[in-house]
């Protein structure tokens, strides 16, 4: 109050005459509420600036719109109101157009998608087990280098009986497992990469880790048919230095068809290769090596003059026929489990 009385006194002395000019000014009501709070000093309260605006100034009560609204109500969708219960309003800016129908309800519901594709790069899970696979491979090959020197050095040739047993002794088969989860886990990652361009629509709709998970179970049950078989058929109908011959022969093919392999999962991964480049690297690759296969199968067991018929009986039974069948197994294995999820 005290500083109510200071502002009055402040006003009216404002007004009053002056030595200079010896007028007579006439007291101008204040018409802001900031010209209002002007008159009170620095130091006053909120209290005390709400008292001077209440002096001066009559609160004006606005009367709520009587127009109606042509949007809507704001709100009432959230609060437990249906579509068919917020209220509509036929006089509009809209109302005397020919084309404005207010009896049909349009709902867009949108179109599902994510805000970032998936990309294996950015998966921690899947970058970190291939690089891991990668140097442990690295670490496998520099452990069996004189190995891998003399049976690249022999691929093309045949060798006795001793050099047979001496390399598969010092082999030993130790990591060939590890060299077969290698080349699952890199053709799963090709074929997740294809499945992923070819179905890009439902691809999201499942997770990768299931993807990847049964790609690479499939391919390990193809490896793991594949060995059976080698092993009953050539049990059955060759001898025993043959047999060990192949088997190493056939694990060194496996260990470089991986290696090969590894580059292009590297640029499908980090650089997105486009996919008819990787097909075609990738059909090379398996095309060289099954031409490989041929060759040693008829080095060591079809050697005679009927060995040509033999031997397209036998790459047919073991390597054409189980690779058309994985083809087929894995279209069918991740279109039934997008379609299913």
């Amino acid at each position: 109050m005290k500083s109510l009385q200071q502002a009055d006194s402040t006003a009216q002395y404002s007004f009053e005459l002056t030595e200079d000019t010896a007028e007579q000014q006439v007291f101008v009501r204040p018409r802001t509420p900031y010209q209002a709070i002007r008159l009170l000093p620095h130091h006053a309260s909120e209290s005390e600036k709400d008292d001077i605006v209440r002096k001066y100034f009559e609160p004006v009560i606005v009367k709520p719109s009587q127009r109606p609204d042509t949007l809507y109500i704001p709100g009432l969708k959230g609060r437990g109101l249906q579509w068919e219960e917020i209220p509509t309003y036929k006089d509009g800016f809209f109302s005397k157009n020919p084309m404005f129908h207010p009896e049909l309800k349009v709902v867009l519901n949108g179109i599902p998608g994510t805000p970032v594709p998936y990309r294996l790069r950015s998966d921690v899970f899947v970058m970190s087990t291939l690089l891991l696979s990668f140097f442990v491979a690295m670490y496998i090959l520099s452990r069996s280098m004189h190995v891998l020197q003399m049976q690249m050095k022999n691929f093309f040739l045949k060798r006795d009986r001793n050099q047979i047993f001496t390399l598969k002794s010092d082999n030993e088969m130790k990591n060939q497992f590890f060299i077969v989860l290698l080349a699952c886990f890199l053709l799963s990652i090709l074929f997740f990469n294809y499945t992923e361009m070819r179905m890009t629509t439902v691809f999201n709709q499942v997770s990768p880790y299931m993807l990847l998970g049964l790609d690479m179970g499939i391919f390990l049950l193809y490896y793991v048919v594949k060995y059976i078989g080698y092993m009953m058929v050539n049990w059955v109908f060759f001898p025993l230095q043959s047999r060990s011959q192949w088997m190493n022969a056939y694990n060194f093919i496996v260990l470089s068809k991986a290696l090969c392999l590894l580059p292009v999962v590297l640029l499908v991964v980090y650089f997105d290769m486009p996919i008819h480049i990787t097909l075609t690297l990738v059909g090379v690759i398996v095309g060289l090596f099954g031409l490989l296969v041929i060759f040693k199968a008829k080095q060591i067991f079809f050697g005679d003059i009927f060995g040509l018929c033999h031997l397209f009986l036998y790459f047919c039974t073991l390597e054409l026929a189980p690779l058309l069948f994985l083809l087929k197994m894995l279209v069918v294995a991740n279109e039934y489990l997008i379609g299913y999820i």
